[in-house]
């Protein structure tokens, strides 16, 4: 039998050859690949195996190598797969040789030349696979430099928004303690009980600011406590915190139908997070030529409790509705954009909700509570400044 008899015989039996070393796949459980491109691609490597005269590099299933095997790389077909198939498929072609052809006259330099033909393919297949590889974790250690770059920044946002807020409670706190030194050192002591208490209102807010920042790490050892608190007394208390701002920017501040509920929630992060609502709105003021009004209300509607501020501000841009609530998006010109963020999360670890809606005419933040009433609807009273 010569070369070319030889291989037509293969040829003939291809079928034949192919079903024994699909027999042999199943045995070992090695069915994982979609059956119609994965008989394409079968009959195409068996005949570059028979086509010996064609160089390696120029035939079209290799040229179809990265096409194919790209895909099995991306659903995680392992190269020791690959080379198994490649075993199960010379032993079907062996098997058949020495089975269907025993007692002919087999040229074994075309043997040879099939044998080192499989054995080129399969190096070709590992070095295209390692490439793959080298791709991915190039790509991969990309992703984290990115991730890392993006995570520093975020500290540094931070950062510098952890020191925005606290910056100026710590210069207000420093410059009363300069005056309380001044009048202890001259004996006169008439505004000392004023400037404390102005010292322990900023060392509120500082306290409120830290609440926030801790509890938007979501670390369970910060928490704070849930409690049952008045209503009335978080916004009795937020207000005499950012009085003197309402005196300064000559903001008139009502406050309106205010009902009286009892609240299960963490009493200093819910006042950080009507602080920040509040102060917000005196920040969007400064852009109002005329009358400065922010309104106050807060009522139960079926089984929830509303906290209602308004203002008569600018609206807010379109742009920054949808993303209101996402870290560091702001329209301030010095923000830092994480306290509605940390406002937003708060109200959820409280099983609450903050909401917004902004008009040319005002723009109004509302606070949403569960709640089960046990004062009862109590008019605190109105509260004008």
């Amino acid at each position: 039998m010569d070369e070319s008899q030889f291989l037509k015989t293969l040829r003939n039996n291809r079928d034949l050859i192919l079903q024994k070393w699909l027999d042999d796949f199943q045995e070992n459980d090695l069915e994982m690949y979609e059956r119609t491109s994965f008989m394409r691609e079968a009959f195409s490597y068996f005949d570059f195996m028979l086509d010996v005269d064609i160089p390696f590099e120029q035939h079209t299933h290799v040229k179809s190598v990265p096409q194919y095997y790209k895909g099995l790389f991306d659903h995680n077909i392992s190269s020791s797969h690959l080379l198994h198939s490649n075993h199960l498929w010379r032993n079907a072609v062996m098997q058949f040789i020495e089975e269907k052809l025993n007692g002919q006259l087999i040229p074994m330099d075309v043997v040879r030349k099939i044998h080192l033909r499989l054995d080129q393919f399969e190096r070709y297949i590992f070095d295209y696979y390692n490439e793959c590889t080298n791709d991915l974790l190039a790509d991969k250690e990309s992703t984290i430099s990115e991730l890392h770059e993006a995570r520093m920044t975020i500290i540094g946002k931070m950062a510098a928004s952890m020191a925005h807020e606290i910056r100026n409670p710590l210069t207000a706190v420093l410059g009363f303690i300069k005056m309380i030194r001044k009048q202890m050192a001259n004996r006169s002591f008439d505004h000392l009980d004023t400037y404390l208490d102005i010292i322990e209102i900023e060392f509120q807010n500082i306290q409120m600011h830290i609440t926030g920042f801790l509890s938007f790490s979501k670390k369970d050892v910060i928490e704070e406590s849930f409690v049952d608190v008045s209503s009335s007394t978080i916004i009795e208390t937020v207000i005499s915190l950012i009085h003197p701002r309402i005196i300064d920017e000559n903001i008139e501040l009502t406050c309106d139908d205010i009902q009286n509920y009892s609240l299960h929630i963490q009493k200093i992060a819910i006042q950080q997070v009507l602080s920040n609502i509040l102060i917000n709105s005196i920040d969007a003021l400064y852009q109002v030529e005329g009358d400065k009004k922010i309104k106050v209300t807060s009522k139960q509607e079926g089984d929830i409790y509303l906290i209602t501020v308004t203002n008569n501000g600018p609206e807010i841009p379109a742009m920054l509705k949808d993303s209101l609530f996402t870290p560091f998006v702001t329209s301030k010109k010095e923000g830092t954009g994480l306290g509605l963020a940390i406002s937003k999360q708060i109200m959820n670890r409280n099983q609450g909700d903050i909401t917004f809606t902004s008009s040319a005419e005002e723009t109004t933040f509302t606070m949403v509570f569960k709640v089960v009433p046990v004062f009862g609807p109590d008019a605190v009273g109105d509260r004008s400044e």
